[in-house]
């Protein structure tokens, strides 16, 4: 919902609302209103999923066969990664939810949180662990399908540079410690400034990856690209979070009104906000306006014109919220406001799948190869190095996520140049343990079989031929610049 209520009490409430005490509110002591079946829960579940696999189809974010000799880690971590994305976006829109009840929607009049505040406390400590454990299986899926190995087969020395030398791995570290923080604390928490202080935790998690990777991280703007980002994501989990929040705790009579009220105004800010920031992310890693058939007919711009229009209908959503719904809850009828507000909920979760799906897809301008996991800043080449052999680095190229350098049975793969001193990242996919030695001595690296790791680019700008020791066979060229 967004909140656009700003009505006074005299306002009317609409034809035919009943204004008896609370006709609808059960008595004291009375059972509170029932929770959806399991069943419908699982239906909805599974109905994201579905368009969150649709949409990654439409978007071209679905996973494809490597080239021949490449190793790929299979199907079920190409698929179980946006799926535990999902899961994780989910995990964090319910902590921060939770917290922001707490914390603002319902912080109560004393020094002590209300009863529903610290219940959703306790709640919001479940929400911080699945998504802690979501972003671990997230990491761990990255990584595996980044070197093409299963999961189970991923070496620890992998596992290290990923999480030291590469953006995703770092950010995935601090969202971690994040959430069980959350997690540990947020079930003992009773005071509406503890709750605060864990909602600026749980936000920080939300704006780390946001700054350290995904399409935005390597736009040409940079810190306008991220902190656009960051606007956007801040704002589209307090929304969908506070509704979830509002619909779950806010039960009570005395407790869903005013806390229904301060939403009302929170949620036209995030509207506003993830409209406005959205709009402006996509103009910033599209290359501005106006978009012709190369962005709207792309698949990429299918799906933004999909989070597009569901914005469009959850302001219909709210508009109905204000002028009919809350009404009915200050006149004591919360049930079309609960009904309304569940399916206000399963448009708002499919629109948390496409934007998964969307992040997961190749933009337009993306034609170029692709920026280097663990190099900070770096621009997509704008042509091929003289004397390299760029060839098919499928199952390897995700995007920022990149291998620079690929080793397989036959030869040395450079998918494109590095700037200087930049982390420049290798992956062995074979079982022998190779070097990549420059020819002038500026670099000499061991990299065992069937791992991932980094080495510092040169400082100085150039074309950098290096060979292995193991064969004379392999050569290659870096470019610095």
């Amino acid at each position: 919902m967004t909140g656009m209520d700003r009505t006074v009490a005299s306002e009317r409430v609409p034809t035919g609302a009943v204004t008896a005490p609370f006709p609808e509110w059960p008595e004291a002591g009375a059972a509170r209103p029932p929770k959806p079946p399991a069943g419908v829960v699982v239906a909805v579940g599974l109905g994201i999923v579905a368009v969150l696999v649709l949409a990654l189809v439409v978007g071209g974010g679905r996973p494809t066969s490597g080239a021949p000799g490449l190793t790929q880690a299979g199907p079920l971590v190409d698929w179980g990664l946006p799926v535990a994305t999902l899961a994780g976006r989910i995990a964090a829109l319910g902590t921060v939810g939770t917290l922001l009840f707490a914390a603002v929607l319902l912080p109560g009049s004393g020094r002590t949180l209300p009863a529903a505040s610290r219940r959703a406390l306790r709640v919001a400590s479940g929400w911080a662990l699945a998504w802690a454990v979501s972003t671990v299986v997230g990491a761990l899926l990255t990584l595996s399908r980044l070197i093409g190995v299963p999961p189970a087969s991923v070496p620890a020395s992998s596992v290290g540079t990923f999480v030291t030398d590469l953006p995703a791995g770092r950010a995935a570290v601090v969202v971690t410690a994040a959430a069980v923080v959350l997690a540990l604390v947020a079930r003992r928490c009773t005071r509406a400034l503890g709750a605060a202080l864990l909602l600026a935790v749980a936000v920080t998690g939300l704006v780390v990856p946001a700054v350290l990777t995904g399409h935005s991280a390597a736009a040409d703007d940079h810190v306008l690209a991220v902190t656009t980002l960051s606007v956007h994501v801040v704002a589209a989990t307090a929304w969908i979070g506070g509704l979830l929040a509002l619909v779950v705790h806010g039960r009570n009579r005395e407790d869903l009104p005013p806390a229904a009220g301060r939403f009302s105004a929170l949620a036209l800010a995030c509207f506003v906000a993830s409209g406005a920031s959205g709009l402006l992310s996509a103009w910033l890693l599209v290359g501005g306006l106006p978009w012709g058939a190369d962005v709207l007919g792309s698949g990429y711009g299918w799906l933004l014109l999909g989070k597009t229009a569901a914005l469009v209908v959850l302001g219909a959503f709210g508009w109905h919220h204000r002028r009919r719904t809350l009404p009915l809850l200050r006149a004591g009828q919360p049930g079309a406001f609960r009904r309304f507000a569940a399916v206000e909920m399963v448009v708002m979760l499919a629109t948390v799948a496409l934007a998964v799906a969307l992040a997961a897809s190749p933009p337009p301008a993306a034609g170029a190869p692709p920026a280097q996991a663990g190099v900070t800043g770096v621009q997509p080449a704008a042509s091929t190095p003289p004397t390299s052999a760029v060839e098919d680095m499928s199952g390897h190229d995700h995007g920022e996520l990149s291998v620079a350098v690929l080793i397989d049975e036959t030869r040395f793969h450079v998918s494109a140049p590095v700037p200087p001193g930049a982390r420049v990242t290798v992956h062995n996919s074979t079982r022998t343990e190779v070097t990549i030695t420059a020819d002038d001595g500026s670099f000499d690296v061991v990299v065992p079989g069937r791992t991932l790791t980094t080495f510092p680019a040169p400082e100085e700008p150039g074309t950098y031929p290096f060979t292995s020791r193991h064969s004379t066979s392999f050569a290659d060229v870096l470019v610095v610049r």
